[in-house]
């Protein structure tokens, strides 16, 4: 059974070190190109966080595209509610909290599908889709034909260090008064494709930045409990649970584990995939979650309404029922489906 080991500050490894030793670092493939890994036994990637100038707030008040990552400022867009001027005229309803909390959560499923739709149930406005696929890292999970691989399974364990909470605590109607001169004009001169193209599909209100090290497992199974067998892979990897069912955890097969950081000092950030199959990861997060700051923090999370509709913030009847009927098609049309 393979464990994945943290690190005390007493048995320090460094992760610049790859196993296979005949590759250099300009050669080393990045997220969207690691299908090969059978050829490897560890590699590290290249570091590519969003290099995005956000606000005062982080990603409070824009733009956020659904079909990318799960909480992430890739994702993000451009601002579309005014948060200076909100604050200042409603000083008590853009709050800002000091959380500074761990958070160690988990999520799995018996495929792409199922796992993706269990991530979108942490917020009300995704609950019902299949979004977030770009969460997903593995480039071996989508097809040609664009669609799913369904023989994977999925499971994600993430340790969160939340730093702060930005919320904006006001109906619908009273943010949309608080529009940005940008997004009112694309309003009246840009289509609903054109809109979304730019400004994404939500709008963020209710958001956690701090710092978070992501580790999600990929694999195929011959367990017919897939659902189980996901779980049980991810709890094998990271050692949460010492009631393992060994035997459950050798049906699984093909077995990757990609890991990230995000948030922290960016010159300790870390990201790469271990093949499972041919060695036993051992990672060192200490030195890096140490760093955590409010200073350094990252988009982590999202409050359980932390995202509402675009289209909920337009006053035109008529922009609003053109957009409303653009961004349920388009996130239908492009939500994650599994190949038949």
């Amino acid at each position: 059974m393979k464990k994945l080991f943290f690190l005390s500050l007493s048995t320090m490894m460094m992760m610049s070190v790859i196993s296979c030793s005949t590759e250099t670092n300009d050669e080393l493939p990045n997220e969207k190109t690691i299908e090969n890994v059978e050829h490897w036994d560890h590699i590290q990637l290249t570091i590519t966080d969003s290099s995005k100038q956000l606000g005062k707030y982080n990603a409070l008040g824009y733009g956020y595209n659904v079909l990318g990552e799960y909480a992430n400022e890739s994702s993000t867009t451009l601002k579309i509610i005014d948060t200076d001027k909100f604050k200042a005229e409603h000083h008590q309803r853009l709050s800002e909290e000091d959380v500074l909390s761990n958070e160690y959560t988990e999520n799995y499923g018996e495929d792409a599908a199922a796992y993706l739709q269990m991530i979108s149930k942490k917020v009300s406005a995704t609950q019902q889709f299949k979004v977030y696929g770009k969460t997903i890292p593995f480039s071996s999970a989508i097809l040609s034909s664009k669609k799913y691989d369904p023989h994977f399974i999925y499971g994600n364990y993430s340790h969160i260090i939340k730093q702060k909470r930005f919320r904006l605590n006001e109906s619908h109607e009273l943010l949309s008064n608080y529009l940005t001169a940008n997004f009112s004009k694309d309003l009246e001169e840009k289509t609903a494709e054109q809109i979304v193209k730019k400004y994404g599909t939500h709008v963020a209100v209710d958001i956690y930045t701090g710092s978070i090290i992501d580790m999600i497992f990929q694999a195929k199974t011959t367990n017919p409990d897939r659902a189980s067998a996901a779980r049980i892979g991810i709890k094998t990897i990271v050692g949460t649970d010492n009631e393992i069912d060994t035997q459950a955890a050798s049906k699984n097969y093909e077995k990757k584990l990609f890991y990230k950081t995000r948030g922290g000092d960016k010159s300790l950030a870390m990201a790469g995939i271990f093949n499972l199959k041919k060695m036993t990861p051992t990672i060192n997060f200490y030195n890096w979650q140490s760093t955590s700051t409010t200073e350094n923090a990252v988009l982590v999370d999202f409050g359980d309404n932390g995202l509402i509709f675009l289209y909920d913030l337009v006053k035109d009847p008529s922009k609003k029922a053109e957009l409303k009927l653009y961004i349920d098609q388009y996130i239908n049309e492009n939500q994650v489906v599994l190949e038949s």
